[in-house]
């Protein structure tokens, strides 16, 4: 997007222009007052916007109104199976400035601006490796009728699910003995893991390797491995994402390592580190396997995310 779109829409009270840096407190103020299921901290919204890889200051929109910020929008072009994809990462309008045009606005704005980069397709919120949630939360009534009315399509749904610490006991010598899990050691990852691991990754969830580097820079390392030899067979991270707030994840075991115990052993050493440092609950995101972590560990599911995309291009 050229950056004098920034100032295409503007009228004697509302203009839009390029976040700034000063803007970090009014926006945090702005955020929090209206998305009140995804509250930040300035942490958090530094590691969303430009801690994010893929921030391109011309895709970060604040919309001001007389000096006050009055909404928001990010978005980002990600890497999906070879292709490009875009994403309206971040969205928020002031209470007080709503149905007056705000929102619709800066995602379109955003919207304009990742076609014109070749996206063939946006989504909504799904801007894996950093993201804040795999979805809007359903429990904002209001972005249905938003969404669909501006061409966006429902594609699916997806969840959170959380696990109670101070509840469980992490200890897996009953699963280890059950398994017969023999020869393999579990560890906190070394230095010499880092080969054996990006290979793992690279051939079944290369995706995942910026989280699995996060994890790694963490001290101590936030990321345990099962090790046979020099190969690693597994691994599961912790707090590689939406850091300081009890995110898991990711984990993965090789194919032909599945159906042995170690993904829960793996595990149970993650959410074991969260709650010696203190965190109430553990936040697994975007979950798939529902089932393995209700019956590993009592994860219940928390949050329902309603999935969106428009179609940019054929």
């Amino acid at each position: 997007m050229p950056r004098q779109m920034a100032s295409l829409w503007q009228n004697r009270f509302m203009k839009l222009r390029a976040l700034r840096r000063d803007d970090a407190g009014p926006l945090l103020e702005m955020w929090n007052a209206t998305a009140r299921f995804d509250p930040l901290t300035p942490e958090l919204l530094e590691e969303k916007t430009r801690g994010d890889a893929g921030f391109d200051p011309d895709m970060a929109l604040v919309c001001e109104d007389g000096g006050a910020v009055a909404g928001f929008a990010m978005g980002v072009l990600r890497q999906a199976h070879g292709k490009d994809v875009g994403v309206i990462k971040l969205v928020a309008v002031a209470v007080y400035r709503r149905r007056r045009g705000v929102g619709g606005k800066v995602v379109d704005s955003i919207g304009h601006a990742l076609s014109e980069r070749g996206a063939p397709a946006v989504r909504v919120c799904e801007s894996a490796p950093n993201y804040l949630t795999p979805g809007v939360d359903a429990r904002y009534s209001a972005a249905p009728h938003f969404f669909l009315g501006r061409d966006y399509r429902r594609i699916g749904e997806a969840c959170n699910m959380t696990v109670d610490l101070p509840e469980r006991d992490f200890d897996t010598g009953a699963v280890e003995r059950e398994h017969d899990i023999g020869g393999l050691l579990f560890r906190r990852a070394l230095d010499s893991d880092h080969p054996g691991l990006m290979e793992l990754l690279e051939m079944n969830w290369p995706s995942w390797i910026p989280e699995v580097h996060a994890a790694l820079r963490n001290r101590p390392v936030s990321l345990y491995v099962a090790v046979i030899g020099d190969e690693v067979l597994a691994f599961a991270a912790f707090d590689a994402n939406n850091r300081g707030t009890g995110w898991f994840g990711p984990m993965g075991t090789a194919p032909t390592a599945r159906r042995r115990g170690i993904g829960h052993v793996l595990l149970f050493r993650c959410l074991s580190d969260m709650a010696a440092q203190g965190h109430r609950y553990a936040i697994i995101p975007w979950v798939d396997p529902v089932d393995f972590y209700r019956q590993c560990a009592g994860a219940a599911v928390s949050r329902i995310f309603h999935r969106y995309e428009k179609v940019l291009s054929t």
